[in-house]
């Protein structure tokens, strides 16, 4: 009996020592023999890469071991990846635009390509379904930033710039994803059958909080058409909770969606012209 209580207190144990693992001087952690990004700061697109091609590894030798979102010891791992203090250096205003701009723009390659690790749509209830769920969430707060940032970049450009084919397919682009990712949002809601009731409703809260924040920047159709897919979650969805998180959503966005609706209704303004300058000689006096 005391040989069986010592490998129960072994397992344990052994999880911690192969997440935690810091060297003299420094702090360096792994995870199941995969080195992993410090927890303890924030992360950047680097550090996401690093994790993602850690836990590609370890997913391509272990099942159901990626760190999870309420996990004993794996629980910071995964608190760090879908932090807002990772938010930090892209709101930097003292730091180049152009930089920040880049910088959002991996992370969120980086955040997608962990879903893809996470979300597993050949199973009929998904194995990491409040990670999946928590990751979605936190890409749209990742997009709405990059728009942001995208936004003021756009408007530090010259006309001439701005007419750019390159520069406008980048902004459209971005619009396409963005108005992408808040489909994709919203279709997770209605999956009843590949996550929990609970994890939904978790999922549904953390929308209704951050939904606005990406809502603003989409165009006036998409919005439209996303304000319908709402108010119908928002009176037929399966879970009463989640149809009440949906409700208390949609008039914020529709305040939104009547304030984009004014403003493109309002006549464009002529740009005023500068003065020609006069360059001919003064008349003398007679």
């Amino acid at each position: 009996m005391s040989s069986t209580l010592a490998r129960h207190l072994f397992w344990p144990l052994a999880i911690l020592l192969l997440v935690w693992l810091p060297p003299l001087g420094a702090t360096e952690l792994f995870y199941l023999g995969q080195r992993i990004p410090d927890i303890h700061k924030p992360w950047r697109s680097g550090d996401y890469r690093q994790l993602r091609e850690a836990l590609e590894q370890v997913d391509s030798t272990q099942a159901n071991a990626l760190p999870r979102r309420s996990g004993e010891f794996t629980g910071p791992i995964y608190e760090r990846m879908v932090s807002a203090e990772n938010f930090r250096p892209q709101l930097n205003i003292y730091a180049p635009l152009e930089l920040r701009q880049n910088e959002a723009r991996e992370v969120l390659f980086e955040l997608k390509e962990l879903m893809r690790l996470y979300f597993d749509f050949r199973a009929k209830q998904q194995p990491y379904a409040a990670e999946a769920l928590g990751l979605m969430s936190y890409s749209l707060r990742q997009q709405a930033i990059l728009f942001t940032l995208t936004t003021e970049f756009w408007m530090t450009l010259s006309q001439s710039e701005q007419g750019n084919p390159v520069r406008l397919q980048g902004l459209q682009e971005t619009k396409a994803a963005a108005a992408m990712l808040s489909g994709s949002a919203l279709d997770y809601l209605e999956l009843t059958q590949a996550f929990g009731r609970d994890e939904l409703l978790l999922y549904s809260a953390e929308l209704s909080q951050q939904f606005p924040e990406l809502f603003v920047h989409l165009s006036a159709d998409v919005q439209a058409q996303l304000l319908a897919r709402i108010e119908g979650l928002s009176t037929g969805h399966r879970y009463p909770e989640v149809g009440q998180d949906m409700a208390t959503l949609l008039p914020v966005l529709r305040m939104i969606h009547e304030d984009v609706q004014r403003k493109l209704a309002q006549p464009v303004k002529p740009e005023a012209k500068a003065p020609v300058l006069d360059l001919s000689a003064p008349t003398s006096a007679q």
